[in-house]
Protein backbone atom coordinates (compact mmCIF):
# COMPACT_ATOMS: atom_id res chain seq x y z
CA UNK A 1 0.00 0.00 0.00
CA UNK A 2 1.27 3.68 -0.81
CA UNK A 3 2.50 5.75 1.86
CA UNK A 4 0.53 8.54 2.50
CA UNK A 5 2.04 11.80 1.61
CA UNK A 6 3.79 13.45 4.43
CA UNK A 7 2.11 16.94 3.66
CA UNK A 8 -1.64 16.06 4.29
CA UNK A 9 -3.91 18.20 5.70
CA UNK A 10 -4.90 17.94 9.07
CA UNK A 11 -8.37 17.90 8.33
CA UNK A 12 -7.78 14.82 5.74
CA UNK A 13 -5.96 12.97 8.12
CA UNK A 14 -8.86 14.01 10.48
CA UNK A 15 -11.53 12.35 8.38
CA UNK A 16 -9.70 9.54 7.28
CA UNK A 17 -9.14 9.02 10.86
CA UNK A 18 -12.56 9.22 11.46
CA UNK A 19 -13.63 6.93 8.25
CA UNK A 20 -11.81 3.76 9.65
CA UNK A 21 -14.28 3.42 12.29
CA UNK A 22 -16.85 2.74 10.16
CA UNK A 23 -15.02 0.70 7.22
CA UNK A 24 -12.21 -1.72 8.25
CA UNK A 25 -9.04 -1.48 5.54
CA UNK A 26 -9.87 -5.24 4.66
CA UNK A 27 -13.14 -4.68 2.00
CA UNK A 28 -14.07 -8.62 3.28
CA UNK A 29 -14.13 -8.07 6.85
CA UNK A 30 -17.08 -6.22 8.30
CA UNK A 31 -16.66 -2.26 10.13
CA UNK A 32 -16.81 -2.34 13.69
CA UNK A 33 -19.92 -0.49 13.68
CA UNK A 34 -21.62 -3.03 11.67
CA UNK A 35 -20.08 -5.56 13.96
CA UNK A 36 -23.34 -6.42 16.02
CA UNK A 37 -22.05 -8.68 19.13
CA UNK A 38 -18.61 -5.64 19.25
CA UNK A 39 -21.33 -3.21 19.39
CA UNK A 40 -23.19 -5.06 22.46
CA UNK A 41 -20.51 -5.49 23.94
CA UNK A 42 -19.41 -1.98 24.09
CA UNK A 43 -23.28 -1.42 25.49
CA UNK A 44 -22.63 -3.53 28.32
CA UNK A 45 -19.18 -1.31 28.96
CA UNK A 46 -21.02 1.73 28.63
CA UNK A 47 -23.40 1.11 31.86
CA UNK A 48 -20.68 -1.24 33.71
CA UNK A 49 -18.04 1.60 33.22
CA UNK A 50 -20.38 4.36 34.81
CA UNK A 51 -20.59 2.37 38.15
CA UNK A 52 -16.77 2.02 38.88
CA UNK A 53 -15.87 5.55 39.27
CA UNK A 54 -19.24 6.34 40.73
CA UNK A 55 -18.70 3.69 43.18
CA UNK A 56 -15.27 4.74 43.62
CA UNK A 57 -16.51 8.11 44.47
CA UNK A 58 -19.63 7.63 46.61
CA UNK A 59 -17.39 4.93 48.75
CA UNK A 60 -14.60 7.66 49.20
CA UNK A 61 -17.15 10.76 50.07
CA UNK A 62 -18.84 8.17 52.46
CA UNK A 63 -15.31 7.83 53.95
CA UNK A 64 -13.97 10.95 54.52
CA UNK A 65 -17.56 12.81 54.90
CA UNK A 66 -20.00 10.36 56.07
CA UNK A 67 -17.85 8.55 59.06
CA UNK A 68 -15.45 11.15 59.00
CA UNK A 69 -12.68 9.39 58.87
CA UNK A 70 -10.30 10.68 55.77
CA UNK A 71 -7.04 8.98 57.41
CA UNK A 72 -8.60 5.53 56.85
CA UNK A 73 -9.50 6.06 53.09
CA UNK A 74 -6.26 4.49 52.00
CA UNK A 75 -7.25 1.20 53.77
CA UNK A 76 -10.88 0.89 52.14
CA UNK A 77 -9.31 1.45 48.63
CA UNK A 78 -6.64 -1.44 49.89
CA UNK A 79 -9.72 -4.12 50.87
CA UNK A 80 -11.03 -3.03 47.85
CA UNK A 81 -7.96 -3.96 45.73
CA UNK A 82 -6.55 -7.14 47.79
CA UNK A 83 -8.69 -9.34 46.95
CA UNK A 84 -9.37 -8.31 43.25
CA UNK A 85 -5.16 -8.92 42.90
CA UNK A 86 -5.06 -11.93 44.45
CA UNK A 87 -7.64 -13.61 42.27
CA UNK A 88 -7.08 -11.66 39.29
CA UNK A 89 -5.10 -14.94 38.08
CA UNK A 90 -7.53 -17.37 38.87
CA UNK A 91 -10.11 -15.31 36.64
CA UNK A 92 -7.68 -15.16 34.28
CA UNK A 93 -7.70 -18.80 33.84
CA UNK A 94 -11.50 -19.45 34.08
CA UNK A 95 -11.98 -16.80 31.15
CA UNK A 96 -9.88 -19.38 29.23
CA UNK A 97 -11.67 -22.16 30.32
CA UNK A 98 -15.36 -20.75 30.51
CA UNK A 99 -17.83 -18.42 28.50
CA UNK A 100 -16.43 -14.86 28.97
CA UNK A 101 -19.80 -13.69 28.52
CA UNK A 102 -20.94 -15.65 31.43
CA UNK A 103 -18.46 -14.49 33.77
CA UNK A 104 -19.01 -10.86 33.24
CA UNK A 105 -22.25 -11.39 33.49
CA UNK A 106 -22.18 -13.45 36.58
CA UNK A 107 -19.41 -10.01 38.39
CA UNK A 108 -22.56 -7.50 36.91
CA UNK A 109 -25.57 -8.83 38.60
CA UNK A 110 -23.63 -10.23 41.97
CA UNK A 111 -23.09 -7.10 42.38
CA UNK A 112 -26.11 -5.41 41.37
CA UNK A 113 -27.33 -7.65 44.66
CA UNK A 114 -24.34 -6.07 46.35
CA UNK A 115 -25.53 -3.04 46.45
CA UNK A 116 -28.92 -3.04 46.32
CA UNK A 117 -27.72 -4.65 50.08
CA UNK A 118 -25.81 -1.37 50.85
CA UNK A 119 -28.61 0.59 50.19
CA UNK A 120 -30.98 -1.23 52.67
CA UNK A 121 -27.98 -1.30 55.37
CA UNK A 122 -27.81 2.25 54.95
CA UNK A 123 -31.77 2.73 55.63
CA UNK A 124 -31.44 0.67 58.68
CA UNK A 125 -28.38 3.05 59.87
CA UNK A 126 -26.33 -0.80 59.69
CA UNK A 127 -23.81 0.48 57.00
CA UNK A 128 -20.62 1.06 59.58
CA UNK A 129 -17.29 1.07 58.77
CA UNK A 130 -16.50 -2.01 59.45
CA UNK A 131 -19.33 -3.39 57.22
CA UNK A 132 -18.61 -1.18 54.54
CA UNK A 133 -14.67 -2.23 54.71
CA UNK A 134 -16.68 -6.53 53.83
CA UNK A 135 -18.83 -4.88 51.09
CA UNK A 136 -15.42 -3.63 49.58
CA UNK A 137 -13.70 -6.70 49.72
CA UNK A 138 -16.66 -8.77 48.13
CA UNK A 139 -16.82 -6.10 45.26
CA UNK A 140 -13.02 -6.18 44.48
CA UNK A 141 -13.59 -10.79 44.41
CA UNK A 142 -16.25 -9.81 41.58
CA UNK A 143 -14.00 -7.47 39.61
CA UNK A 144 -11.63 -9.99 39.82
CA UNK A 145 -13.34 -11.93 38.28
CA UNK A 146 -14.74 -9.40 35.36
CA UNK A 147 -11.65 -7.68 34.12
CA UNK A 148 -9.45 -10.59 32.58
CA UNK A 149 -12.56 -11.81 31.11
CA UNK A 150 -13.68 -8.00 29.83
CA UNK A 151 -10.13 -6.73 28.43
CA UNK A 152 -9.67 -10.97 26.80
CA UNK A 153 -12.93 -11.33 25.03
CA UNK A 154 -11.84 -8.23 22.38
CA UNK A 155 -9.42 -10.09 20.25
CA UNK A 156 -12.18 -12.49 19.94
CA UNK A 157 -15.09 -10.48 18.99
CA UNK A 158 -13.08 -8.62 15.63
CA UNK A 159 -9.99 -9.31 13.37
CA UNK A 160 -6.35 -8.24 14.34
CA UNK A 161 -6.60 -5.40 12.07
CA UNK A 162 -9.36 -3.67 13.59
CA UNK A 163 -7.88 -4.21 17.17
CA UNK A 164 -6.29 -1.06 17.72
CA UNK A 165 -9.37 0.63 17.10
CA UNK A 166 -11.47 -2.03 19.21
CA UNK A 167 -9.41 -1.20 22.09
CA UNK A 168 -9.73 2.83 21.75
CA UNK A 169 -13.65 2.59 21.29
CA UNK A 170 -13.42 0.29 24.86
CA UNK A 171 -11.45 3.20 26.39
CA UNK A 172 -13.53 6.14 24.97
CA UNK A 173 -16.54 4.44 26.09
CA UNK A 174 -15.18 3.70 29.88
CA UNK A 175 -13.64 7.09 29.97
CA UNK A 176 -17.11 8.02 28.76
CA UNK A 177 -18.42 6.28 31.94
CA UNK A 178 -15.48 8.14 34.65
CA UNK A 179 -16.93 11.40 33.09
CA UNK A 180 -20.63 10.86 33.30
CA UNK A 181 -19.93 8.69 36.29
CA UNK A 182 -18.53 11.15 39.08
CA UNK A 183 -20.21 13.72 37.48
CA UNK A 184 -23.86 11.84 38.11
CA UNK A 185 -22.52 10.67 41.67
CA UNK A 186 -21.57 14.16 42.60
CA UNK A 187 -25.39 15.67 41.73
CA UNK A 188 -26.78 12.84 43.23
CA UNK A 189 -25.18 13.50 46.15
CA UNK A 190 -25.76 16.96 46.54
CA UNK A 191 -29.15 16.88 45.99
CA UNK A 192 -30.21 13.22 46.58
CA UNK A 193 -28.59 10.79 48.87
CA UNK A 194 -25.82 7.65 49.72
CA UNK A 195 -29.14 5.77 49.63
CA UNK A 196 -30.39 6.39 46.03
CA UNK A 197 -26.72 6.60 45.08
CA UNK A 198 -26.33 2.95 45.84
CA UNK A 199 -29.51 1.93 43.73
CA UNK A 200 -28.59 4.28 41.11
CA UNK A 201 -25.25 2.15 40.81
CA UNK A 202 -27.04 -1.25 41.23
CA UNK A 203 -29.61 -0.68 38.40
CA UNK A 204 -26.79 0.61 36.28
CA UNK A 205 -25.14 -2.90 36.86
CA UNK A 206 -28.27 -4.54 36.08
CA UNK A 207 -28.75 -2.98 32.36
CA UNK A 208 -25.32 -3.49 31.97
CA UNK A 209 -25.69 -7.96 32.98
CA UNK A 210 -28.62 -7.88 30.76
CA UNK A 211 -26.91 -6.71 27.44
CA UNK A 212 -24.55 -9.32 27.84
CA UNK A 213 -27.32 -11.72 26.73
CA UNK A 214 -27.49 -10.16 23.13
CA UNK A 215 -23.26 -10.70 23.00
CA UNK A 216 -22.78 -13.92 20.80
CA UNK A 217 -19.33 -14.80 21.90
CA UNK A 218 -17.46 -17.38 19.18
CA UNK A 219 -16.76 -20.14 20.17
CA UNK A 220 -13.22 -21.19 20.87
CA UNK A 221 -11.52 -24.44 20.81
CA UNK A 222 -10.60 -25.58 24.13
CA UNK A 223 -8.51 -28.64 25.13
CA UNK A 224 -9.98 -31.24 27.09
CA UNK A 225 -6.94 -31.55 29.40
CA UNK A 226 -8.18 -29.80 32.73
CA UNK A 227 -4.88 -29.08 34.09
CA UNK A 228 -5.22 -27.77 38.01
CA UNK A 229 -5.86 -23.96 37.92
CA UNK A 230 -2.66 -24.15 39.74
CA UNK A 231 -0.91 -25.32 36.92
CA UNK A 232 -2.29 -23.42 34.43
CA UNK A 233 -1.98 -19.89 36.56
CA UNK A 234 1.90 -20.96 36.74
CA UNK A 235 2.08 -22.03 32.61
CA UNK A 236 0.81 -18.12 31.99
CA UNK A 237 3.28 -16.85 34.64
CA UNK A 238 6.11 -18.51 33.07
CA UNK A 239 4.56 -17.48 29.50
CA UNK A 240 4.66 -13.69 30.30
CA UNK A 241 8.36 -14.54 32.17
CA UNK A 242 10.00 -15.65 29.40
CA UNK A 243 9.66 -13.16 26.95
CA UNK A 244 11.73 -9.78 27.76
CA UNK A 245 9.10 -7.90 25.88
CA UNK A 246 6.03 -8.90 27.57
CA UNK A 247 8.19 -8.96 31.02
CA UNK A 248 9.21 -5.30 30.19
CA UNK A 249 5.56 -4.33 30.20
CA UNK A 250 4.44 -6.04 33.35
CA UNK A 251 7.47 -4.27 35.48
CA UNK A 252 5.93 -0.62 33.59
CA UNK A 253 2.36 -1.57 34.50
CA UNK A 254 3.12 -2.16 38.14
CA UNK A 255 5.43 0.89 38.51
CA UNK A 256 2.40 2.90 37.23
CA UNK A 257 0.09 1.38 39.51
CA UNK A 258 2.47 1.65 42.92
CA UNK A 259 4.05 5.21 42.20
CA UNK A 260 0.81 7.00 40.09
CA UNK A 261 -2.83 5.17 40.72
CA UNK A 262 -2.49 4.40 44.52
CA UNK A 263 -0.89 7.79 45.25
CA UNK A 264 -3.34 9.70 42.70
CA UNK A 265 -6.55 7.61 43.76
CA UNK A 266 -6.22 9.00 47.34
CA UNK A 267 -4.93 12.07 46.88
CA UNK A 268 -8.17 13.68 44.62
CA UNK A 269 -10.10 13.17 47.52
CA UNK A 270 -7.13 14.24 50.27
CA UNK A 271 -6.41 17.52 48.31
CA UNK A 272 -10.09 18.56 48.03
CA UNK A 273 -10.79 17.80 51.81
CA UNK A 274 -7.60 19.40 53.35
CA UNK A 275 -5.57 21.40 50.60
CA UNK A 276 -8.53 22.84 48.79
CA UNK A 277 -11.21 22.65 51.05
CA UNK A 278 -13.91 21.94 48.93
CA UNK A 279 -16.80 19.88 48.71
CA UNK A 280 -18.37 17.26 46.67
CA UNK A 281 -18.68 18.46 43.51
CA UNK A 282 -14.87 20.09 43.90
CA UNK A 283 -14.03 16.61 44.17
CA UNK A 284 -16.54 15.56 40.84
CA UNK A 285 -14.47 18.57 39.14
CA UNK A 286 -11.36 16.64 39.73
CA UNK A 287 -12.51 13.46 38.33
CA UNK A 288 -14.62 14.46 35.46
CA UNK A 289 -11.47 16.75 34.39
CA UNK A 290 -8.60 13.29 34.45
CA UNK A 291 -12.25 11.69 32.64
CA UNK A 292 -12.50 14.18 29.53
CA UNK A 293 -8.60 14.08 29.18
CA UNK A 294 -8.86 10.34 28.78
CA UNK A 295 -11.43 10.79 26.40
CA UNK A 296 -9.60 12.85 24.29
CA UNK A 297 -6.55 11.00 24.84
CA UNK A 298 -8.61 7.21 23.29
CA UNK A 299 -10.17 9.54 20.18
CA UNK A 300 -5.90 10.67 19.61
CA UNK A 301 -6.01 6.73 18.47
CA UNK A 302 -8.93 6.41 16.87
CA UNK A 303 -8.78 9.10 14.63
CA UNK A 304 -4.87 9.62 13.87
CA UNK A 305 -2.70 7.21 11.88
CA UNK A 306 0.37 6.62 14.05
CA UNK A 307 3.95 5.73 13.02
CA UNK A 308 7.19 4.58 14.28
CA UNK A 309 7.55 2.18 17.31
CA UNK A 310 4.03 2.69 19.71
CA UNK A 311 6.02 0.70 22.81
CA UNK A 312 8.13 3.84 22.92
CA UNK A 313 5.55 6.33 21.96
CA UNK A 314 3.76 4.58 24.92
CA UNK A 315 6.94 4.96 27.51
CA UNK A 316 7.44 8.74 26.69
CA UNK A 317 3.89 9.24 27.19
CA UNK A 318 4.19 7.71 30.91
CA UNK A 319 7.32 9.90 31.66
CA UNK A 320 5.31 12.72 30.43
CA UNK A 321 2.96 11.75 33.04
CA UNK A 322 4.81 11.21 36.03
CA UNK A 323 5.85 15.25 34.96
CA UNK A 324 1.96 15.82 35.56
CA UNK A 325 2.19 14.34 38.73
CA UNK A 326 4.53 16.07 40.07
CA UNK A 327 3.43 19.16 38.94
CA UNK A 328 0.31 18.38 40.62
CA UNK A 329 2.05 17.98 43.84
CA UNK A 330 3.12 21.93 43.96
CA UNK A 331 -0.39 23.34 43.21
CA UNK A 332 -2.77 24.81 45.93
CA UNK A 333 -5.70 26.46 43.81
CA UNK A 334 -8.41 24.02 42.16
CA UNK A 335 -8.38 25.37 39.01
CA UNK A 336 -4.42 24.86 38.22
CA UNK A 337 -5.51 20.99 40.09
CA UNK A 338 -8.23 20.71 37.18
CA UNK A 339 -6.49 21.83 34.17
CA UNK A 340 -3.22 19.36 35.13
CA UNK A 341 -5.87 16.44 36.07
CA UNK A 342 -7.09 16.73 32.89
CA UNK A 343 -3.93 16.42 30.92
CA UNK A 344 -3.32 13.91 32.91
CA UNK A 345 -6.01 11.90 32.23
CA UNK A 346 -5.31 12.47 28.26
CA UNK A 347 -1.46 11.46 29.16
CA UNK A 348 -2.33 8.50 30.60
CA UNK A 349 -4.90 7.09 28.51
CA UNK A 350 -2.95 7.49 25.10
CA UNK A 351 0.28 5.84 26.89
CA UNK A 352 -2.00 2.76 28.57
CA UNK A 353 -4.00 2.22 25.15
CA UNK A 354 -0.73 1.76 22.97
CA UNK A 355 0.72 -0.43 25.63
CA UNK A 356 -2.21 -2.03 26.21
CA UNK A 357 -2.36 -3.04 22.69
CA UNK A 358 1.02 -4.22 21.79
CA UNK A 359 0.71 -6.23 25.00
CA UNK A 360 -2.41 -7.95 23.43
CA UNK A 361 -1.32 -8.64 19.55
CA UNK A 362 2.16 -10.25 21.19
CA UNK A 363 -0.28 -12.99 23.04
CA UNK A 364 -1.02 -16.41 21.29
CA UNK A 365 -4.74 -16.62 21.27
CA UNK A 366 -5.46 -19.58 23.93
CA UNK A 367 -3.61 -17.69 26.07
CA UNK A 368 -5.10 -14.47 26.23
CA UNK A 369 -7.24 -14.71 29.30
CA UNK A 370 -4.34 -16.15 31.95
CA UNK A 371 -1.79 -13.23 29.66
CA UNK A 372 -4.55 -10.21 30.01
CA UNK A 373 -4.77 -11.77 33.95
CA UNK A 374 -1.09 -11.11 34.37
CA UNK A 375 -1.44 -7.76 32.76
CA UNK A 376 -4.22 -6.88 34.62
CA UNK A 377 -2.55 -8.13 38.00
CA UNK A 378 0.93 -6.42 37.52
CA UNK A 379 -1.58 -3.24 36.72
CA UNK A 380 -3.64 -3.40 40.40
CA UNK A 381 -1.20 -5.74 42.34
CA UNK A 382 1.35 -3.06 44.06
CA UNK A 383 -2.00 -0.87 44.58
CA UNK A 384 -3.21 -2.18 47.58
CA UNK A 385 0.66 -1.59 49.46
CA UNK A 386 0.78 1.98 47.79
CA UNK A 387 -2.71 3.16 48.79
CA UNK A 388 -2.02 1.40 52.10
CA UNK A 389 1.51 3.32 52.36
CA UNK A 390 -0.01 6.90 51.57
CA UNK A 391 -2.38 7.08 54.89
CA UNK A 392 0.56 5.94 56.80
CA UNK A 393 2.67 8.36 55.31
CA UNK A 394 0.33 11.54 56.16
CA UNK A 395 -0.34 10.02 59.56
CA UNK A 396 3.57 10.14 60.08
CA UNK A 397 3.61 14.15 58.90
CA UNK A 398 3.80 13.81 54.98
CA UNK A 399 1.73 16.29 53.11
CA UNK A 400 -0.24 14.51 50.43
CA UNK A 401 1.97 17.32 47.88
CA UNK A 402 5.35 15.80 49.18
CA UNK A 403 3.82 12.58 48.32
CA UNK A 404 2.49 13.24 45.16
CA UNK A 405 6.26 15.31 44.03
CA UNK A 406 7.64 12.07 45.62
CA UNK A 407 5.77 9.39 43.62
CA UNK A 408 6.36 11.50 40.68
CA UNK A 409 9.89 11.78 40.30
CA UNK A 410 10.37 8.30 41.22
CA UNK A 411 8.39 6.43 38.52
CA UNK A 412 9.60 8.86 35.65
CA UNK A 413 13.02 7.50 37.09
CA UNK A 414 12.40 3.89 37.06
CA UNK A 415 10.50 4.11 33.33
CA UNK A 416 13.48 5.77 32.13
CA UNK A 417 15.88 2.76 33.06
CA UNK A 418 13.54 0.49 32.02
CA UNK A 419 13.63 1.87 28.25
CA UNK A 420 17.25 2.31 28.68
CA UNK A 421 17.53 -1.17 30.07
CA UNK A 422 15.44 -3.03 27.23
CA UNK A 423 16.86 -3.64 23.93
CA UNK A 424 13.37 -4.76 22.85
CA UNK A 425 11.69 -2.11 23.51
CA UNK A 426 13.88 0.63 21.73
CA UNK A 427 14.36 -1.71 18.84
CA UNK A 428 10.27 -2.73 18.60
CA UNK A 429 8.94 -5.98 19.38
CA UNK A 430 8.40 -7.90 16.27
CA UNK A 431 4.81 -8.72 17.89
CA UNK A 432 3.86 -4.91 17.41
CA UNK A 433 5.16 -4.79 13.32
CA UNK A 434 1.78 -4.67 12.62
CA UNK A 435 1.24 -1.40 14.67
CA UNK A 436 4.58 0.01 13.86
CA UNK A 437 3.89 -0.25 9.93
CA UNK A 438 1.83 2.77 7.81
CA UNK A 439 -2.03 0.63 7.21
Amino acid sequence: MSKKNENTPLYDEFMRGVFTIYQSSDSAKASLIRNRTFMFFLASIIFTSLTTPMYMLIESWYVVDYLNMPTMLGIVLMVTAIPRVLLMTVGGVLSDRFSKTKIMFFSDFMRFILLISMAVLFTIGQLTFGVLLAFAAIFGILEAFYWPASSSIIPTLVAPDQLRTANSLNVIIQQLGMFAGPAAAGLVLTFGSFQLSFITLGILLLIGAICLFLVREPIQSRSNRRASMWLEMNEGLRYVCRDPFKMSVIVTVGIASFFISGPVNVAFPTLVKEVFQGTAMDLTYLQVSFAAGSILGGLMLVVFRLKGNMTLRAYAAFILLCLGIVALGWVDQLLYAVIISGCAGMISAYANMLLLTVFQLSLDQDKLGRGMSVFTVASTGLYPLSTGLVPVLLISGWSISEILRISGMMAGGFLIVVVLSVRALRAGAPAAASLNADD
